[in-house]
């Protein structure tokens, strides 16, 4: 067995490890709009916080892997594996950037430990009296439907690349 062989397993491996760390955060995304009980939602924007190094390090190795895939197969010059490497980039800022400008305020509000910009991380402000109906308002902004799409196409359109080499 090839180093080849074994770099294509692990991309796939890591593709699903991915998948199943990231579903925390789109359960979580569908479950919000649902959910009345302010701990609750507290509670819910906290479990994807349990998964975020496994998703972290997930794309991490899909990327190694593909660099090192790319390199071997010398498919650096193709146009296939270029936009493949595009809509991996452009996906995971696009998701990163849909996701805080809408989550990042709820979590604010309620109190909680919260993200601005890329990746500064911000302390909860002490002592502050949660707004209910600001809460809500700010879920109900919210559009899980539209990040899902986002994923699936994108991951739809790195499918076919992969498969299919057009170009």
């Amino acid at each position: 067995m090839t180093l080849y062989n074994w770099m294509l397993w692990l991309h796939g491996l890591f593709a699903i490890l991915f998948f199943f760390s990231h579903g925390v955060s789109m359960a979580t995304a569908f479950l919000l709009p649902k959910e009345k009980d302010l701990k609750r939602i507290s509670m819910l924007l906290d479990l994807p916080v349990a998964t975020i190094a496994l998703t972290g390090i997930s794309l991490l190795v899909l990327l190694i892997t593909s660099v090192y895939m790319g390199y071997t197969a010398q498919w650096w010059s193709t146009g296939w594996w270029g936009a493949s490497v595009l809509v991996f980039f452009v996906t995971i800022v696009w998701m990163t950037w849909y996701g805080r400008k809408f989550y990042s305020p709820i979590r604010k509000e309620l109190g909680l430990f919260y993200m601005s910009g890329f990746s500064t991380r911000n302390a909860p402000v002490e002592n502050k009296s949660v707004d209910a109906e600001e809460v809500y308002r700010l879920i109900a902004k919210t559009n899980p439907h539209m990040l899902a799409s986002g994923g699936f196409v994108a991951l739809c359109v790195l499918l076919f690349l992969m498969r299919f080499k057009p170009f």
